[in-house]
C-alpha cells in the first residue's frame, strides 16, 4: 500500500506541473500492476479528458466502475458511471450497470429507473431477450406484487412468449388469493374484537345518529342546520385551485383527471366511520409489512375523504402515502393543493419541493425544473429552487422531444382495468409497468444514499452529491453529518454562501455529542476565510479548537489568522486602509488554500 501511495503522489506532482502525458504513462503502467484499483482508472480518465481523449477517458471510467463493483465499492462504481453519462448518454450498458449497482445498495427507486431505461433501449434495439430478463430483474425490486406480475405477463404474451406469460399470470393469481384470504382473516378477527361477548343478538342496534339525537334537548323551534351550514370551497374547483398554476399544462392534464381505482377490494361507504375502518385496516396491513395493501386502503380512504370534503383527513392520509412511497406523485400533488387552499405558502413550497424531487428521481428532469421555477415565483429566495434551476437557456430540440416522451412514460394516466389487455400495445404495457413500479417502490436504506453522496463528492460530482445527501438528511440519525457533507460539497463547488447557510443550519440541530460539531465549525472557518471575513473565521476555528485541542493543523490555522488580523489592524492604524476586519476589499498577504485538508470527519 505504501508503494501505491507513493505512486499516487508522483502522479499528482506530474499533474500539478502540467505533465499530463507523463502522468498518463505512469498510470497506465500502474494499472497493469494494480488492476483492481478503481481510483487509478478514475484518475486516468480525468487525465485523458485534459488531453482531449474523451473515448479513452470513458473506457477508463467504465473499467474503473467494474473494478469498484468487483471490490464491492458500489458507491464509487456508481459515481464513475455518472461521469460516463455526463459525456455520453448513449452508452446503453452503463444504464444496466447502474441499475445493478443501485440494486446492490437497495436503492430500489434508482435501480428501477436505470433498469427500465436499459430495458427500453434493448427493446428498441430488438434485443427482446435482454429486455425481458431486465423486466424480471425489476419485478424483484417489488416482490409479491400481483399488478406488476400481470403487466409483465401481458408483455411476454405481446412478444409471443405465451408460456412464460401464463406462468407469471398464475403466480399473480396465487398472490391475489393469498392476500384475499389474509384480508378476510384480518376482517374476521377485527369483527370478533369489536363484538362484546355478552351482546344480545336480538336487541335492535342503536345507530350513532340516534344516540346523538338522545343527547340533544328539545327546543321549541329546532335550528335548521342546513340553513346555517357554511359553504365549503372545493379546492379542486376551477376558480380556487388551478393545477396549471403549480405544474406545466402537460403534467396537469396527466394528474388532474387521474382515476384512482380501489385495489385493496375494500368497499368504501362515504361515512366517517367507514373511512376510519379503512384506515384502521391499512394500519393493520402496515404492522404486518403488507405495505401494498396498506397503501391501497389509505388511497381509498383519502379518496372518500376528498368526496366528503374532509380535507384535514385527506391531508394526513396523503402525507402517510408520501412517506411510504418516495416516488409517488399523486399524494404530493394533493398536498400542494391543500396547502394552497389553506393559504399556507411555507407548506405549499415545502410540498412543491417534494413534488419536484419525486419528478427528479423519476428522471422527469424538465418537469421538475418547471416546478422549481414555480417555487421561485412564490419564494424568490428559495435556496434549493435557485440551485436546481441554474442558468436558464433554450434547450436543444432533441432534448425537448425527449422530455415529452419521458413525461408520457413517467406520468401516464392510470388505465381502466376494464380495458382488454390484448388490445394494449407493447408501449402502453411498458408505460403501465413503469407507473406501477414507481407507485409500489420504497425508499431503501438512507445510509446508502449518504455513502453515495460522499462518493460523488470525492469524484467532483457536487450536484449529484448534494441530491443524495439531501435524501440521507431525511433520516434524523444521519441528518447532522449529511448536512455537514452538503456544506463541504458546496464549499468545494465554490458556493460559499450556500455552504455557510447549510452549515449554520446544522449547528441548530441538538442532541449530539460535541465532537460531532467539530467538522462543521472547521468548515465554517474555511468558508469565512474564503470570504476574507477574518473575524468570523477565527471565531469558527476557535469553536472547533474548544471541542478538540489536539488537531495540529487547527492550531496552525488559528495562529496564522491571528497574525493576519494583527497585521490588518496595524495597517489600519497607520491609515493604510479603513473598515473592519470583515472588509472584503482588505488585502490578504498569504493565499488561502482553496480546499480544506479535512474532507471527511
Amino acid at each position: 500500500m505504501a508503494e501505491l501511495a507513493e505512486l499516487k503522489r508522483k502522479i499528482a506532482e506530474l499533474e500539478a506541473k502540467g505533465s499530463f502525458n507523463e502522468a498518463i504513462e505512469e498510470l497506465e503502467s500502474a494499472i497493469s500492476e494494480f488492476p483492481n484499483e478503481g481510483s487509478l482508472y478514475n484518475k486516468l480518465g480525468d487525465l485523458y479528458l485534459k488531453v482531449n481523449q474523451q473515448k479513452n477517458a470513458l473506457n477508463a471510467y467504465e473499467k474503473g466502475a467494474r473494478a469498484f463493483k468487483e471490490e464491492t465499492y458500489f458507491p464509487n462504481a456508481i459515481a464513475l458511471c455518472k461521469k460516463i453519462l455526463r459525456f455520453d448518454k448513449n452508452r446503453t450498458e452503463t444504464y444496466g450497470l447502474l441499475g445493478e449497482l443501485h440494486k446492490e445498495l437497495d436503492q430500489r427507486g434508482e435501480a428501477a429507473n436505470y433498469l427500465l431505461e436499459y430495458a427500453d433501449r434493448k427493446r428498441r434495439a430488438n434485443d427482446l431477450d435482454t429486455a425481458l430478463k431486465t423486466y424480471d430483474m425489476i419485478r424483484e425490486l417489488v416482490p409479491n406484487n400481483a399488478r406488476i406480475l400481470k403487466t409483465i405477463s401481458a408483455i411476454y404474451e405481446q412478444v409471443g412468449k405465451k408460456d412464460r406469460g401464463s406462468e407469471l399470470l398464475e403466480e399473480a393469481k396465487e398472490i391475489e388469493t393469498k392476500h384475499e384470504k389474509f384480508k378476510e382473516t384480518v376482517l374476521e378477527e377485527r369483527i370478533k374484537t369489536e363484538s362484546p361477548p355478552d351482546a344480545v343478538p336480538d336487541e335492535p342496534e342503536v345507530t350513532v345518529e340516534e344516540k346523538i339525537e338522545e343527547t340533544i334537548p328539545e327546543v321549541e323551534e329546532p335550528v335548521q342546520l342546513e340553513e346555517i351550514k357554511p359553504v365549503e370551497k372545493d379546492p379542486r374547483s376551477k376558480d380556487d385551485i388551478s393545477i396549471e398554476d403549480i405544474v406545466s399544462p402537460e403534467v396537469a392534464e396527466l394528474l388532474k383527471d387521474e382515476k384512482r381505482s380501489s385495489s385493496a377490494g375494500v368497499e368504501i361507504v362515504e361515512k366517517l366511520s367507514e373511512i376510519d375502518k379503512t384506515i384502521e385496516l391499512g394500519e393493520l396491513y402496515l404492522k404486518l409489512d403488507s405495505t401494498e395493501e396498506a397503501i391501497d386502503c389509505f388511497r381509498d380512504a383519502e379518496n372518500a375523504s376528498w368526496r366528503g370534503k374532509d380535507y384535514d383527513k385527506a391531508f394526513s392520509l396523503n402525507k402517510k402515502i408520501a412517506e411510504l412511497r418516495p416516488f409517488d406523485l399523486k399524494s404530493r400533488q394533493h398536498l400542494v393543493e391543500i396547502a394552497r387552499m389553506r393559504s399556507d405558502k411555507d407548506q405549499q413550497v415545502s410540498f412543491m419541493l417534494e413534488l419536484a424531487e419525486a419528478l427528479n428521481r423519476r428522471e422527469a428532469k424538465s418537469e421538475a425544473k418547471k416546478v422549481y421555477r414555480d417555487i421561485m415565483r412564490i419564494d424568490p429566495d428559495n435556496a434549493v429552487a435557485k440551485e436546481r434551476v441554474g442558468p436558464v437557456g433554450p434547450a436543444p430540440a432533441s432534448e425537448k422531444a425527449a422530455s415529452v416522451v419521458d413525461l408520457g412514460e413517467v406520468l401516464r394516466i392510470e388505465q381502466s382495468e376494464a380495458k382488454a389487455r390484448a388490445m394494449q400495445s407493447i408501449e402502453e404495457l411498458v408505460s403501465e409497468f413503469r407507473r406501477e413500479v414507481f407507485e409500489s417502490i420504497g425508499e431503501g436504506d438512507y445510509t446508502s444514499h449518504y455513502d453515495l453522496g460522499v462518493a460523488y463528492k470525492g469524484m467532483g460530482l457536487y450536484q449529484e452529491a448534494v441530491e443524495e445527501l439531501e435524501i440521507a438528511a431525511k433520516d434524523e440519525k444521519l441528518k447532522l453529518k449529511a448536512l455537514e457533507m452538503i456544506g463541504a460539497s458546496y464549499l468545494d463547488y465554490d458556493k460559499v454562501d450556500d455552504a455557510i447557510r447549510i452549515l449554520s443550519e446544522s449547528l441548530q440541530i441538538e442532541g449530539h455529542d460535541a465532537k460531532e460539531y467539530f467538522g462543521i465549525h472547521f468548515l465554517l472557518g474555511n468558508c469565512y476565510e474564503k470570504k476574507n471575513d477574518l473575524r468570523s473565521a477565527l471565531k469558527s476555528y476557535v469553536n472547533a479548537y474548544n471541542i478538540d485541542k489536539k488537531v495540529p493543523a487547527l492550531n496552525e490555522k488559528i495562529l496564522q489568522l491571528k497574525q493576519k488580523a494583527t497585521d490588518e489592524l496595524e495597517k489600519r492604524r497607520k491609515g493604510a486602509s479603513g473598515g473592519n476586519l470583515s472588509d472584503k476589499s482588505a488585502p490578504i498577504e498569504q493565499k488561502v488554500d482553496r480546499k480544506s485538508k479535512i474532507t471527511y470527519l
